[in-house]
């Protein structure tokens, strides 16, 4: 008996110039760029219909918004990074008269990981954790603290500037 593999559903656009949301990447690895075609091609749920270079980045656009919210999460679960989400109306459809809207998800990576020690004032922290805030330790006191995204990239802008 033969086993069938299933074929690769063919994926379609309604036209030309079709997309329903965005990734705006800013300050991407390659490696992050790469691995968001990949895994689009591998998963075979959506296509990629356009990507523009920008001056810190680039954007991809999506043919299917719904497939690049669920890549946009597992994106924020890999890399450290601003993350932000935005609707925006895009048409009302003549059939159902439902708001269409397009998607625009923006994935900032930061410019330090989980382990970095950054020269805040006249001390170092090192980076224990990345979330919505970032937890560091003094190295030398040992004392915890919360930061904002902003304010620690601040201080990395300061030394490379």
């Amino acid at each position: 008996m033969m086993h069938d593999r299933p074929m690769k559903k063919e994926l379609t656009l309604k036209h030309s110039k079709y997309f329903e949301g965005n990734i705006q990447l800013r300050n991407p690895k390659p490696e992050v760029v790469q691995w968001i075609k990949n895994r689009t091609l591998k998963d075979n749920k959506a296509l990629i219909v356009k990507e523009t270079l920008v001056t810190n980045g680039v954007d991809l656009y999506f043919s299917d918004q719904h497939y690049m919210q669920a890549l946009g999460k597992k994106l924020r679960e890999r890399w450290p990074g601003e993350y932000k989400v935005s609707y925006t109306l895009h048409t009302v459809s003549h059939v159902t008269s439902k708001e269409l809207y397009r998607v625009t998800i923006l994935f900032r990576m930061l410019k330090f990981n989980v382990g970095d020690v950054i020269h805040v004032d006249d001390s170092s922290v090192q980076v224990l954790r990345i979330g919505k805030q970032v937890l560091t330790r003094n190295t030398k006191s040992g004392k915890k603290k919360r930061w904002k995204i902003t304010e620690l990239e601040r201080f990395i802008e300061e030394i490379r500037g």
